[in-house]
């Protein structure tokens, strides 16, 4: 099959951003012809049958950037039409059969967001016209039916652009992410947790809380440590990703916070902590959670994450409602220092993921695209 993805970037820095490298990098495996359209990729990538097209934009700042993208995909795009069996954006652009919903709705975010700022901060996005483009793009895309079929990666998406823009709901297919269960996996622990921790001068004895992710006010890395503060035992929390470390770790006193930056090797953090803690105020899904109960660690998410419709709770972890409820955080912390309730959890985070394995996601992926092209 010839498949063309549209991706605005091809590289491999972010969650999303590996998790679209891993895809593509399967499809081709499987003897499909990859056709990658982007405004940049790593230029050192190279891989039997994915070849790269270059989408020109205007990249002086954001908003210029995802104007033209999409505008120069529309006209690219269509004259490709019948060089390729499927096309597939990852991006809000206006030429595709299948548009991949990666963000969710950008007003729910707005939404989220606007409940936990100052005046200040309202006006500053108020008067930021990134956001007004944004909402713009959403518009074409859903109310002028840009597509065929509509994935959405949780429920939480699907509900969100139905309510939102009013599409049928058949016209949605839910595809969970899937994760790389080979390379994320229990078995990891005996061969990296004694090396992280040895790194960030961490005892094999100690309860190591993980956070993975950039964009720390959204994934609310804030909740987090306001959380195990409220903890009288001693814990150590690694927080790996990018964001402004400094201003976040105010909110730290007797507990130990590590800002870890963001690192290649993120398997290795998985397996040399203990559970996994995400209290997002905003996420569709979140490739992170399936990668920590692939890791056998078991989760602690808010109801605001897509992932949290597969965690249930006291079995693969806990779910609160809001990030703001740090007492039910901190209650799910302190059961999960018990270990031998940490152990229980854990088998069943592991069980869980092997559900949501990368080739099953694959094979649902050709279905659909069977089904359309």
């Amino acid at each position: 099959m010839r498949i063309g993805i549209i991706r605005k970037r091809y590289t491999f820095h972010g969650g999303a951003e590996k998790f679209s490298q891993s895809f593509i990098e399967k499809l081709a495996a499987k003897g499909h012809e990859v056709h990658v359209f982007a405004i940049d990729w790593q230029k050192d990538h190279t891989a039997g049958n994915i070849y790269f097209h270059k989408i020109p934009a205007v990249t002086w700042n954001s908003f210029m950037r995802d104007l033209s993208f999409a505008a120069s995909s529309f006209f690219i795009l269509k004259k490709k039409r019948e060089q390729l069996d499927i096309i597939q954006s990852h991006d809000r652009t206006f030429y595709q059969d299948i548009y991949r919903s990666v963000d969710g709705c950008h007003i729910e975010w707005l939404r989220q967001r606007w409940k936990r700022i100052g005046t200040m901060r309202k006006i500053s996005i108020m008067v930021n016209p990134y956001h007004w483009l944004i909402l713009f793009l959403e518009k074409i895309i859903f109310r002028g039916h840009r597509f065929k079929k509509i994935i959405a990666i949780s429920e939480f998406v699907k509900k969100m652009i139905i309510k939102q823009y009013g599409v049928d709901s058949k016209d949605i297919e839910v595809i969970y992410n899937g994760v790389d269960i080979e390379r994320f996996n229990p078995g990891n622990r005996r061969l990296y947790r004694e090396e992280i921790r040895n790194k960030y001068a961490v005892n094999d004895t100690d309860f190591v809380i993980l956070f993975v992710g950039s964009g720390f006010e959204r994934k609310g890395v804030k909740f987090l440590i306001r959380a195990v503060e409220l903890i009288q035992e001693p814990v150590t929390v690694l927080i790996v990703g990018r964001g402004p470390e400094s201003k976040f770790a105010k909110f730290a006193g007797r507990q130990r916070v590590i800002f870890c930056g963001p690192q290649g090797d993120i398997h290795k953090y998985y397996a040399a902590s203990d559970i996994f803690v995400f209290p997002t105020i905003y996420e569709p899904f979140g490739n992170v959670h399936l990668e920590a109960l692939a890791s056998g660690l078991p989760v602690i998410t808010t109801r605001l994450s897509g992932a949290s419709e597969i965690i249930r709770d006291n079995i693969q972890g806990f779910v609160v409602e809001q990030p703001e409820d740090i007492g039910k955080i901190a209650e799910g912390i302190r059961m999960l220092m018990n270990g031998e309730e940490c152990r229980r959890m854990s088998l069943e985070a592991r069980r869980l993921s092997e559900q949501f394995s990368f080739e099953g996601y694959i094979t649902k992926m050709l279905t659909l695209y069977d089904s359309i092209k």
